[in-house]
């Protein structure tokens, strides 16, 4: 079974950089022709409102889980928010996006999000991919997460694409903490024919199974080309460990039943 832990829908039909089709039901058409059989989607605003994600994974419930993505606009309001919605919906997790969301861990909501979900053993998927004005905050690289993992050690918290081109760094972050995880969505593809994203197969053998996990970043990367790439870093991996990194982990962590 693959789950995709990793994937986005916009509300206004297509998105990316390519301008593909990203409907619930593109995403759902693309995971047939991969044989994906569940897809984690991640909200983010101006892109996939809460409501929204969680009402098109409701038309598709077999397929399709949804997350929660913490408002910080104004931060007296972001823990509320998000105790009222997840008594509504009941997300299998929360996805946040420092650098698009213009936050970093040293912002007290932003720890006061991470103690929320700790002392209710929700998942948090943090982006920790660098890119523009603020590719050298400190703040928004893998390194900063190290300190959160060490002084809640019952938080599960991915690291979405492995951190880009700062993947040994994120390396060490997961290795240094066992409740830290690491998804390889985009980066292989991204830096394909350069030493990160061969990097991404030596993540995969070197930390123990099931702390890699696959994922699309679909529709910033087409299914077919992720779920190629992500088998070329597969090679000659043992069925164990290829179960755990195509979706036996991500269902553990999401609470997913696997059928």
């Amino acid at each position: 079974m693959i789950v995709d832990c990793h994937t986005h829908i916009f509300e206004v039909g297509r998105g990316g950089p390519f301008d593909l089709p990203a409907s619930a039901e593109d995403l759902v058409r693309a995971m047939d022709k991969q044989q994906v059989e569940l897809s984690v989607v991640l909200p983010l605003v101006g892109i996939a409102g809460n409501d929204f994600v969680q009402q098109q994974c409701a038309a598709f419930s077999e397929r399709l889980i949804g997350l929660y993505n913490p408002d910080f606009s104004v931060p007296d309001e972001t823990i509320p928010k998000m105790e009222s919605f997840f008594e509504q919906y009941s997300p299998k997790g929360l996805k946040i996006h420092p650098r698009y969301q213009g936050v970093t861990v040293k912002d007290t909501v932003v720890s006061e999000v991470f103690h929320w979900a700790h002392e209710r053993g929700v998942v948090i998927l943090v982006d920790v991919f660098l890119y523009g004005p603020s590719l050298d905050n400190p703040d928004l690289h893998p390194i900063a997460y190290h300190r959160l993992a060490q002084q809640m050690p019952e938080l599960k918290m991915i690291l979405a694409h492995a951190g880009g081109f700062k993947i040994m760094e994120a390396f060490m972050v997961a290795k240094s903490n066992p409740n830290v995880y690491l998804d390889v969505s985009f980066t292989p593809a991204y830096f394909h024919g350069s030493s990160v994203a061969d990097d991404c197969g030596f993540l995969i053998r070197r930390l123990p199974a099931g702390r890699v996990l696959y994922g699309s970043d679909f529709p910033y990367v087409p299914f077919a080309e992720s779920v190629d790439r992500a088998r070329s870093l597969m090679t000659d991996t043992g069925d164990g460990l290829s179960r755990q990194f195509w979706g036996d982990s991500a269902a553990a962590l999401f609470g997913i039943a696997l059928k």
